[in-house]
């Protein structure tokens, strides 16, 4: 008996496949930061979508502001929210450089995070390595106590990318 060999998809299929792809990674990558967001700040975004061109990975987030981070904001302590921000971000920054690189398979080169309590909106920002030059083999993955990723049915934008 002979053995069947899966056969490869061609042209617009291979295409379709690989955006599909592309799709589940970018929503496994959204998914990862808000579960991040909600174990470490107490609340999660009620909107997030992440965005890869290159080596530029961009997830924007909506919502998540903590009620006295908002009632802060609101009294006029714009800084003291920013400045709290920016410490939870720097705390937990190996935390969000693992689940990337664990999604990705590419080594993060730089993490920066942005947050607009006025418009309720947050980024995080992801330099990753150039392929083939930083890419992380298999055997070198962390392992994360919470993996694998999957969707919390918590509004997230899924799939959309």
């Amino acid at each position: 008996m002979e053995a069947s060999t899966p056969i490869e998809p061609k042209g617009e299929d291979r295409r379709d496949a690989a955006h599909s792809e592309r799709g589940q990674m970018l929503a496994d990558v959204s998914n990862a930061i808000v579960r991040i967001h909600k174990q470490f700040y107490g609340k999660g975004p009620v909107r997030a979508r992440a965005h890869l061109s290159e080596d530029l990975l961009v997830v924007l987030l909506e919502g998540g502001f903590t009620r006295s981070e908002q009632t802060l904001h609101d009294h006029g302590h714009e800084r003291e929210v920013m400045s709290s921000r920016l410490a939870m971000q720097h705390s937990v920054e190996s935390e969000f450089r693992t689940a990337i690189e664990t999604i990705t398979y590419r080594a993060v080169r730089s993490f920066m995070s942005a947050n607009d309590p006025s418009n309720d909106m947050q980024a995080e920002i992801f330099v990753l390595h150039p392929r083939g030059s930083e890419e992380l083999p298999d055997e070198d993955l962390p392992v994360l106590a919470n993996a694998p990723y999957e969707p919390e049915g918590n509004g997230t934008d899924r799939g959309r990318a």
